[in-house]
């Protein structure tokens, strides 16, 4: 699925939210590098809470972000925010 990102103009970064149903990669490709923040909550409201990747990702990712994600329960709501523009955001769930 092709994510959507949109400018959060008061927060100065790029957002994009997704249901998925299954372990999934996500693929983003950017202008730049940049810090990059990845939440998940299970029900389908309430608050994000973070997902905790290595520092040295989430503080100075690259233009290109390729990463595999697993976990035991399903749903979940995952928002991802880039503090440089996205320009192709995909998000594929494992069959």
């Amino acid at each position: 699925m092709d994510l959507q990102f949109t400018k959060i103009e008061d927060k100065d970064l790029y957002a994009a939210e997704a249901v998925v149903n299954a372990d999934f990669n996500i693929h983003l490709e950017r202008t730049a590098a940049s810090r990059l923040n990845i939440f998940q909550r299970t029900p389908t409201e309430g608050d994000f809470e973070p997902v905790y990747l290595p520092s040295n990702v989430q503080n100075n990712t690259g233009k290109t972000f390729d990463c595999d994600f697993s976990a035991l329960v399903y749903p979940k709501t995952i928002r991802i925010e880039s503090y440089t523009e996205v320009t192709t955001g995909i998000l594929t769930e494992a069959e």
